[in-house]
């Protein structure tokens, strides 16, 4: 379907919604590549849109398009949120549909801002699976039948705490480090009471709900998408996160 701008004031709406989308689902965790690809998609789907150009780091947002003969471009600060991969498929619905043009740029304001608004998993929701999932790996790591008990006792006390830290704009270096070293400490002094035939298992458990999977995994796909820069900053981000966690592990062995 053929879309175009109909004035100065419709470009300059593309133009906030584009910025607006692009950072939302940085925001969201999306990887550098697909942003600036849903982004390009959008500006592509107008034929009056000249010299579409688009930026996306994963600290900034940079777009910028020609439409009659005036320039018009933007730019936003970026600061990392919580993973959130139900919001960045509906961003990524909500693009689809500007792109066939389906729905105006009014309702996409609408659409993107009950997006935004749109809860997230309660914190007792988020408790329960990740204590009910942690006697599996456990066993799956090594552990016996006691250990997967233990497993979900220490992963319900981490959780809690980072649910409760969760509420707090803490750096992410200290949070991974506080997760590892509290998770390490309670399974070396429960070892102490109790006949644990393999702790390690029960602290890798621990330690999975702090793992930067989705970053290493987003900066392999930019390095395969020929991002490089943000392939290199993803995974330094990652390589951080990781020492956090290994720090935290050490103390948390030497304490006890």
């Amino acid at each position: 379907m053929i879309q175009l701008l109909q004035s100065e004031q419709d470009a300059k709406k593309l133009l906030k919604f584009s910025v607006k989308i692009a950072k939302s689902m940085l925001f969201y965790g999306a990887e550098v590549y697909r942003v600036e690809d849903t982004v390009n998609r959008i500006y592509k789907s107008f034929d009056n849109i000249k010299a579409p150009n688009i930026l996306v780091t994963y600290n900034f947002v940079i777009v910028s398009f020609v439409y009659d003969d005036t320039t018009y471009n933007a730019m936003r600060r970026v600061v990392l949120g919580d993973r959130n991969l139900e919001k960045i498929s509906l961003l990524n619905n909500l693009s689809r549909k500007m792109v066939i043009g389906s729905c105006s740029l009014d309702y996409a304001f609408e659409k993107m801002k009950d997006i935004k608004d749109k809860t997230r998993y309660s914190n007792l929701a988020v408790l329960s699976a990740l204590t009910i999932s942690a006697p599996f790996f456990a066993i799956m790591f090594g552990g016996t039948f006691k250990d997967s008990i233990v497993a979900f006792l220490v992963m319900a006390v981490e959780a809690a705490f980072l649910l409760f830290i969760g509420r707090y704009k803490i750096i992410s270096f200290l949070t991974n480090f506080l997760g590892a070293f509290i998770s390490t400490v309670l399974v070396m002094i429960l070892t102490k009471f109790l006949f644990i035939h393999n702790p390690v298992s029960i602290i890798i458990v621990s330690l999975m709900p702090l793992v930067p999977g989705v970053q290493v995994t987003n900066s392999v796909r930019d390095f395969m998408a020929g991002d490089y820069l943000s392939g290199i900053i993803g995974l330094q981000s990652a390589i951080f996160i990781s020492t956090a966690i290994a720090l935290g592990v050490i103390m948390g062995l030497k304490v006890v």
